[in-house]
């Protein structure tokens, strides 16, 4: 079983509430994997989203404990009694579901390594929803949930050796097979797009042809709208792998903002600061592409990075996101520059 060793646990000074919500978790993908080796194929379905439940519970819980209360009038105690004085064995306090969960975590690391629909999936079957019976059904859990604990550990500083124990290697070849999938899925979606392109050049022309190709390339800013692949998505230019025409690559943007102080003279040698305005450094995450022109599309991360497309996290500039964007990305940030 994988359990934090004593040296571990001093070098990681962590909340005894996160070191109890991981150790819970490490506890359940335990279980999860056991059930894996043994054929149970239902045991694992149920087990490996309980792991992430209680991982991702933990990394809400080290980013502010109040984050892993449900909006909802009958956890009043709950939220206070995390503000004042938090108590993961509180026996009357309440937690968010899966489902809330996953969808604070996005907000939180910008981009979960598997897309909606997974989620939806493993939702379903946590809640009992769905049953999973089949090897094949069991597999792509177990996978989705390893997928997702990846970054959550990442966010911990947890090392995967202590946390997977024994099943390390097992975890590691699983996850390398899960990427393996996805660049089988990344080469089917190439050569659908590469099959569309050639069927239009014989069906146009080569001159035709060119001047549409152009058009539609021109025309992806516009015919693609952020907002059709997630809510509050973001688009930037990117060549597709492809077909090479500038296609949009959409995601979540942060905007910290950064204060900016100029001084006025006061006489006798003495300057006053003054505030100038704030400079706000911005944060794209990615989690979809799109080209208009070959009509080729990945979701999430990992199809990302198998179509080599940016699959991490990186700082943009107000020039890549375009003036409405970027005007639209600033109102919708609420802070008081006093407080910078």
């Amino acid at each position: 079983m994988a359990n934090p060793s004593d040296q571990a646990a001093a070098e990681i000074k962590i909340h005894p509430a996160v070191a109890t919500l991981m150790h819970s978790a490490s506890r359940w993908m335990d279980d999860a994997l056991k059930a894996w080796a043994e054929d149970d194929y239902a045991k694992v379905a149920v087990l490996a989203p309980l792991a992430v439940e209680h991982l991702g519970k933990a990394t809400l819980w080290r980013t502010n404990p109040v984050l892993i209360v449900p909006l909802s009038q009958d956890a009043e105690h709950s939220l206070i009694s995390l503000a004042t004085k938090p108590d993961i064995s509180d026996p009357r306090l309440r937690t968010i579901s899966l489902a809330v969960l996953l969808r604070r975590l996005e907000q939180i690391l910008g981009v979960l390594p598997i897309d909606k629909k997974r989620c939806g999936r493993m939702v379903e079957i946590r809640n009992g929803a769905m049953h999973v019976g089949s090897p094949s059904e069991s597999r792509h859990v177990l996978l989705d949930s390893l997928a997702l604990c990846k970054p959550l550990l990442e966010r911990l500083k947890e090392d995967p050796k202590i946390f997977y124990g024994d099943h390390y290697w097992t975890a590691r070849s699983l996850l390398e097979e899960k990427l393996s999938e996805a660049g089988h899925r990344v080469a089917a979606k190439r050569a659908r797009a590469r099959h569309h392109l050639n069927a239009l050049e014989a069906r146009l022309g080569e001159i035709l042809f060119r001047e549409t190709t152009d058009k539609l390339e021109e025309q992806a800013a516009e015919l693609l709208n952020p907002e059709d692949f997630g809510s509050g998505f973001y688009g930037l230019d990117q060549a597709c792998p492809e077909c090479g025409s500038k296609g949009r690559l959409f995601g979540r943007v942060e905007g910290d903002p950064e204060a900016d102080w100029d001084v006025e003279p006061l006489g006798n040698g003495l300057y006053e600061p003054v505030f100038a305005g704030v400079d706000w450094k911005l944060t794209f995450h990615p989690q979809t592409y799109a080209c208009n022109v070959c009509r080729l599309e990945l979701f999430a991360t990992d199809e990302l990075s198998e179509g080599h497309l940016p699959a991490s996290s990186y700082e943009i500039s107000e020039e890549d996101l375009g003036e409405e964007a970027y005007d639209r990305l600033i109102e919708s940030i609420e802070f008081d520059h006093a407080n910078l």
